[in-house]
């Protein structure tokens, strides 16, 4: 599953503690000892342990490098920050964190690019089908569908940490008299995903948008996660964030996400920064759990939608003529 062994990794911390402090505990029973001596034991034993810790790493670096180009593409996604937070996360269902059982198979088959049983075979558009081109292709409104989750699961999110006028799809005022670069996006009606007041300052106003793209997709399969983070970011600043600053007097941010729910810097920037205020807003809620419960959130709200476009349909319903029916079939006025 990707996943630390806990029973394992505890007990090697447990010793690590036990031999760290062994010196000092020693002096403290026998009521004697000198201080500089034990301090130097301590500092001895911790650069052993530090060293051990660096071995089991590189051990674990040269396991991943002898596996397949592929396997270790996938393991290196499933490291990204958000990417795993779904498998821990307790099925609550009022918060959409259940998944069935083919779900779930699917989900785990995503993760690491096993094969997905019973697929069909080509898609509606003529392509071979297969799970990286059904996260791809834009019949059926999938991509879209998979986008807005994530903005929605965003927008509540702000909402929850207290940012004020909260908003999806705001749409931006004309840009007609300001000199903007030949990037910048300067079209009539542009709209923002995400707007609230007061993420990164009083009374700040704050435009995110969101982008949501597949790493295994054929353009991007032999690029670096980080380039592609890098990459969506920056198209996203060169369409937007001139003219924020110089139209709205306001803050751009992207919020970048691949499908297997890796996060890129500025995203995770934005969930950080919203855990924090939700953890000072609520008293009881603590900002590693305000930073847990968020990514798992968001994590979800995109697993979910990449699920449905693994499997659903993209053929369109043959229309049976609704709009010439008379829909008040009964005579009885609404």
């Amino acid at each position: 599953m990707g996943l630390d062994h806990l029973i394992d990794s505890a007990y090697y911390q447990y010793m690590n503690s036990l031999s760290i402090t062994r010196p000092l505990v020693d002096a403290i029973l026998t009521g004697e000892g000198d201080t500089a001596r034990i301090d130097e034991e301590c500092k001895k034993l911790r650069q052993v342990c530090q060293m051990e810790d660096f071995e089991r790493k590189q051990g674990q670096k040269k396991l991943i490098c002898d596996v397949s180009p592929s396997v270790g593409r996938y393991l290196d996604l499933n490291k990204e920050v958000g990417a795993f937070s779904w498998l821990s996360a307790k099925p609550y269902r009022h918060l959409g964190f259940e998944l069935n059982h083919q779900e779930f198979t699917d989900a785990i088959a995503l993760r690491y690019g096993f094969p997905i049983l019973n697929l069909l075979s080509q898609c509606i558009c003529g392509k071979e089908n297969s799970p990286d081109h059904a996260l791809s292709c834009g019949n059926g409104g999938f991509t879209i569908m998979r986008h807005n989750e994530v903005r929605d699961a965003l927008a509540e999110a702000a909402s929850h940490a207290g940012l004020k006028a909260v908003e999806t799809e705001k749409v931006l005022l004309p840009c007609d008299n300001h000199n903007l670069p030949h990037t910048a996006n300067t079209a009539p009606i542009t709209r923002m995903d995400v707007y609230g007041v007061g993420l990164w300052g009083r009374l700040q106003k704050t435009y995110i948008d969101v982008k949501i793209f597949h790493p295994e997709a054929q353009s991007y399969k032999k690029k670096p996660i980080r380039s592609l983070y890098k990459y969506h970011e920056s198209c996203k600043k060169k369409n937007y964030n001139r003219r924020v600053v110089a139209v709205e007097q306001g803050g751009f941010s992207p919020f970048v996400m691949e499908t297997l729910g890796g996060l890129a810097p500025e995203a995770d920037r934005i969930v950080r920064t919203l855990a924090g205020r939700i953890s000072v807003k609520h008293s009881g809620t603590t900002y590693i759990e305000a930073v847990s419960f968020l990514r798992t959130r968001i994590r979800f709200a995109l697993l979910r939608s990449t699920l449905v476009a693994l499997r659903g349909s993209r053929r369109k319903v043959a229309s049976v003529g609704l709009e010439e029916v008379d829909l008040n079939l009964l005579g009885v006025g609404v």
